[in-house]
């Protein structure tokens, strides 16, 4: 198995924490008060520090993303997807492609990703996405209203307010 080490940004009061492998970013956390909180819930506990300017580099953009008022390009992050499905991973990929500002619906991912009808094995992908924000889950919506968010409908609702999605 691939060395995992675990990167902290900080941006005012809050940090952001990524666990990053040779093959790319594993997971992120989600903001948090605290560093400790941040490198927790990124499942960093234990692993050795990286200060790598390119992994520092993700958390930036993660957390710009999670900010909700700015594009960010995230076409050069490589993504570590071990340990997911090949169908996992098919709906991730295509999750990364919905832009800012727009929304797609479970069933209509499902399409996208080459696995038509399948609506519910998607909300279950985007319910454990692991690489949220960059792989951006809050974009992806019931056909029937907003639908799930694993961190917050709250925050799902003010991600998609923030980028002009919804009103």
């Amino acid at each position: 198995m691939t060395e995992k080490t675990v990167a902290v940004f900080r941006r005012g009061d809050r940090f952001l924490a990524g666990v990053f492998t040779e093959e790319g970013l594993f997971s992120l956390g989600d903001r948090a008060p605290t560093e400790a909180q941040a490198v927790s819930s990124a499942g960093g506990n234990g692993l050795q520090r990286s200060d790598s300017s390119g992994h520092l580099s993700i958390l930036e953009k993660a957390f710009t993303i999670s900010e909700g008022t700015s594009e960010v390009d995230v076409s050069d992050v490589n993504l570590d997807m071990t340990g997911l499905t090949e169908k996992a991973c098919l709906v991730l990929k295509a999750a990364l492609r919905i832009p800012r500002g727009q929304t797609v619906s479970y069933g209509e991912l499902a399409k996208r990703a080459g696995i038509p009808g399948a609506a519910r094995f998607v909300g279950n992908v985007m319910a454990s996405n692991r690489f949220c924000p960059i792989v951006p889950c809050h974009r992806v919506v019931s056909s029937t209203g907003i639908g799930g968010y694993g961190r917050d409908v709250k925050r799902k609702i003010e991600l998609l307010k923030l980028e002009g999605a919804i009103k």
